[in-house]
């Protein structure tokens, strides 16, 4: 279990919806579930025929927050269920597998941990992690980043062609690629520094909170002391307003919980949050580091994405869009003025509302509602100051009191399997900023062995603490709030690698439960039940991910659109669910027809379009590429000047139509849909759509959203009536 915690924050999760980045990770959550199961059905009587309650059956912790875990999960299969049916299925199955994953975090989490010195191990382990991501992060600023702008600054046409991108010279594309490969913030194996700043910020609170436990244990105190550093400093530059935020409230709260019982300071907790976040605020804008012209904008982005959300909720009230399909429902209600397409809504609840529906929503805030009541009841019977709280209910003893070294063990082998299990997603740990891949081979290494070094170090530091330190009830349930603070202005929720870390704490807060008796029998059908997940994953995700994966990158190594074509007619048969392989073979049929200028070739294009849309179907990006594909077929002609794709235009038409209904304040989709109207001779919807274009050209603030001048001038010029 520890191992598959600290191997999945090691390679990015942001892909997993496209390309099923952690389906591996997912498949081993199961297979421990499954084995769990197999060990506590075997354990001696447990099979005895003896009345359940005279220490017979197989003992579990379960509660009402359990329940309401499995309950979101079975929200999360209805939605996909329905988004296979109605939106695009490979990113709705996938993500719906990535939440399994998780859901069996949080219930194996529960199982396994027995002792607070196991739960101290785990914890530590999570800390190590954290402590070697922030210093590859560091790294990252000092080293990578800049080396990286030198040598794209040196051949930027050349850096950005083995990046596998091209963008222009002078276009606000190139300029976008360029501001973002400015940035200095680190990023470590996340692609986004926010979701480096989401999964630092709840182990800097934990780390804190260990630190006042061990005020008067000068040695334990300085070690903790040490691994800080790198963690508040990464932190720190990466700018994230929303998880350094939830840092500094969690921070001020951390002294009170780990010194005694919150009801004893009263009204001075909640001041010293606010006396410490305003000057610590303060501070900041003194020496110049918080943007307040920024951050306004950055608010004012999230408000956009909220709203639009708001109105995809009322449309969709009770399945959602789909998840993984948030991106695609989205352009419907983007605002003339937002920014960008985004993948989420920036926010936890409204990403899980929109994508899962309504009683998704009510399932995770039961979950919410359930921790926060078992921890603060809990809390209420421990005492403060022993090494060793009693629990409520106290444990009988474990046959293995001393587990906690194989956890430590764990911890080492997540780094030894975040390797074979990063080269299996479509975004492996050594991917940089720009994927040059001169970089591959450098930053393996650095992952390796710059991370387990920290990691080893911060261990060693901690060793101490695990084994006679102290773990406030209320500290993992700090850590908690913090993360969700930070999930309230950014996305994650979805992305294991942040948002595991969310219910790991959640069973770590739990620990010390006195467990339940299960019925054999019970057990026996949970066990049916992991194995039919285990079929079912492999068979729906697994699989044919990873033969359509192999087969798309081969054919991507072939030096010819001809000999390419076998090995993406092998990858659409390998994953039925997947659009990729069809977009693929309809881009390349679209280049090989105009050549061969033959009926069979053009009638692929038009099925592999049609595979296309069927499994895409709200993808406004899809459909303006198909679009453009029928607007060049329609320029091809004879030598009498008649069109060899007859139905060219009005296939354009209808492409640019439904373009224009799934993103309609897209002053770009607009234009194609005015200029295929005028190529089909309808006046009338040239003069209208023509008319809308520049109006929304005009609305728009930002500079990659507003259309060619040579396009613009183009409208203009055509008369209008």
């Amino acid at each position: 279990m520890t191992a598959l915690l600290v191997a999945r924050p090691l390679f990015p999760s942001e892909s997993a919806a496209t390309h099923g980045d952690g389906l591996s990770t997912v498949m081993l959550w199961i297979a421990l579930g499954v084995f769990w199961l197999l060990a506590a059905i075997g354990r001696p009587n447990n099979n005895s025929p003896l009345p359940l309650g005279e220490g017979q059956g197989v003992r579990v912790r379960t509660g009402w927050i359990d329940a309401a875990v499995v309950l979101l999960m079975v929200c999360y299969a209805a939605a996909t269920l329905w988004a296979v049916g109605h939106g695009s299925p490979r990113p709705a199955i996938n993500v719906f597998w990535e939440w399994i994953g998780m859901g069996l975090c949080f219930l194996l989490a529960r199982q396994l941990i027995d002792t607070r010195r196991e739960a101290r191990a785990v914890a530590a382990v999570m800390i190590a992690l954290a402590v070697a991501l922030a210093g590859y992060g560091l790294y990252q600023r000092a080293y990578e980043l800049p080396n990286t702008r030198a040598l794209y600054q040196a051949d930027p046409d050349r850096a950005m062609r083995e990046a596998g991108l091209w963008f222009p010279p002078d276009s606000p594309q190139r300029k976008l690629f360029e501001d973002r490969l400015a940035n200095p913030e680190p990023f470590a194996t996340f692609a986004l520094t926010n979701s480096l700043a989401g999964f630092l910020a709840p182990w800097l609170v934990v780390l804190a909170g260990i630190a006042c436990c061990d005020v008067r244990n000068r040695k334990r105190l300085l070690g903790v002391m040490i691994l800080l550093v790198p963690v508040a400093v990464c932190l720190f530059l990466t700018h994230s307003r929303g998880g350094c935020l939830a840092a500094v409230l969690g921070l001020a709260l951390v002294w009170p919980i780990a010194r005694g019982k919150m009801s004893r300071f009263g009204w001075k907790a909640p001041l010293a949050v606010v006396v410490v976040a305003v000057a610590l605020a303060v501070t900041a804008a003194a020496i110049g580091k918080l943007d307040y012209e920024t951050a306004q904008k950055s608010l004012g982005y999230r408000l956009q994405y909220w709203r639009s959300s708001l109105d995809m909720i009322d449309d969709h009230p009770w399945l959602g869009c789909g998840p993984g399909n948030f991106q695609d429902a989205y352009t419907r209600y983007k605002l003339p003025e937002a920014s960008e397409e985004v993948a989420d809504p920036h926010n936890f609840l409204l990403e899980i509302w929109t994508t899962a529906g309504t009683p998704a929503a009510m399932a995770f805030l039961a979950v919410l509602g359930c921790f926060a009541w078992t921890t603060f009841r809990d809390e209420r019977q421990e005492p403060n100051n022993s090494p060793e709280p009693r629990t409520p209910n106290p444990e009988p003893r474990t046959p293995n009191p001393d587990a906690w070294p194989f956890v430590l063990a764990g911890g080492a082998v997540g780094f030894l399997l975040s390797l074979p299990l990063g080269l299996l997603s479509a975004a492996p740990p050594e991917t940089t900023v720009i994927s040059l891949g001169r970089f591959v081979n450098i930053n393996v290494a650095t992952v390796f062995l710059l991370g387990l070094p920290l990691a080893g170090a911060a261990v060693a530091l901690l060793l101490g603490w695990i084994r006679e330190g102290r773990l406030p009830q209320l500290l993992p349930a700090l850590a908690v709030a913090v993360l969700l603070l930070n999930l309230l202005t950014a996305g994650g929720i979805g992305m294991p690698g942040v948002a595991g870390s969310l219910w790991l704490l959640m069973a770590i807060g739990l620990v010390g439960q006195k467990p339940r008796l299960l019925r054999t029998v019970w057990a026996w059908a949970a066990l049916g039940g992991a194995i039919a997940l285990a079929v079912a994953c492999y068979a729906t995700a697994y699989s044919p991910v990873l033969g359509c994966q192999a087969e798309l990158r081969i054919a991507e190594r072939k030096p010819s659109l001809f000999s390419s074509f076998e090995h993406l007619e092998r990858a659409a048969e390998a994953d039925p669910w997947a659009a990729e392989p069809w977009r693929r073979l309809a881009a390349g049929k679209m280049v090989i027809w105009p050549q061969m200028r033959d009926a069979n070739a053009y009638r692929r294009f038009e099925q592999a379009v049609a595979n296309l849309t069927r499994l895409a179907p709200n993808s406004a990006q899809s459909w303006s590429t198909i679009g453009d594909w029928y607007s060049q077929a329609a320029s091809i002609t004879n030598r009498s000047g008649n069109r060899i794709a007859g139905n060219a235009v009005s296939k354009a038409v209808e492409a640019y139509r439904r373009t224009v209904e799934l993103y309609p304040n897209s002053a770009m989709n607009r234009a194609k849909l005015a200029e295929a109207y005028r190529t089909a001779g309808d006046r009338e919807a040239y003069r209208r759509e023509a008319e809308t274009a520049l109006r929304l050209d005009k609305a728009t603030p930002h500079a990659d959203k507003k259309l060619p001048a040579a396009l613009r001038n183009r409208l203009k010029s055509i008369p209008l009536n």
